[in-house]
């Protein structure tokens, strides 16, 4: 559990870290990316289609 805990505490540190001392672009709401990765799942479903 400690190990854990330690291992979150670093990667929120390191987000913060990073949000603040560089640009990173704001990531779209989780609805948008499954809309997004659905459509491109479609579009690599009917091109690979076979005859």
């Amino acid at each position: 559990m400690i190990k854990f805990l330690v291992t979150f505490g670093a990667g929120v540190y390191t987000g913060i870290y990073i949000t603040q001392n560089f640009e990173v672009p704001p990531v779209d709401e989780p609805a948008k990316l499954w809309a997004k990765a659905s459509e491109k799942v479609k579009d690599f479903m009917d091109q690979n289609k076979k005859p």
